[in-house]
């Protein structure tokens, strides 16, 4: 992902990516990949422009021509990318620093870990609970209903009132 300027130099940035990867399937012998350019994804949002591919890091000429084009003020690379939302649900009008005194130790962690990368939640309050809401982009920390840390493993699928969007 690259943060450009303004949207106009994003798009000339994207545009520029989409005649690489064109001139990649004409001259594939000009480019050291180890993937095709098929796979690979290309889009635009305001100012931002993502490029996902797989890849075991063969990324050389697309960082060049990030830079090339226009220069980005700030470039960030993930492995196995993810966006998620985390929901925690607990009984209306308990705040969140106090749904951690009441929960178990692990959920207490996990909530410190999320609230330290992901920031304050959203708060939804429906009937009788409250929800606490997490949206969360970057590197995988979600795999096989567990959430993933830094370290620490917290199994979501084992409780009630989290899930994972």
């Amino acid at each position: 992902m690259a943060t450009y300027k303004d949207e106009e130099t994003a798009k000339k940035v994207r545009d520029a990516l989409f005649k690489m990867l064109e001139d990649m399937k004409k001259n594939p012998e000009g480019y050291d990949t180890d993937w095709d350019p098929d796979e690979a994804g290309v889009s635009h949002y305001g100012d931002h422009v993502t490029f996902e591919v797989y890849t075991a890091g063969y990324l050389d000429d697309v960082e060049a021509l990030l830079e090339k084009v226009a220069k980005p003020q700030s470039v960030e690379c993930y492995r196995n990318y993810q966006e998620i939302t985390i929901y925690v649900q607990v009984p209306k009008g308990l705040s969140l620093d106090a749904a951690m005194l009441v929960m178990d130790k692990d959920e207490a962690e996990a909530i410190k870990w999320l609230r330290k990368y992901c920031g304050e939640p959203d708060v939804v309050n429906s009937g009788e609970s409250r929800t606490f809401k997490w949206d969360y982009a970057g590197d995988e920390i979600y795999s096989d209903g567990t959430l993933y840390l830094g370290g620490f493993e917290f199994p979501v699928d084992e409780r009630r009132n989290w899930s994972v969007e």
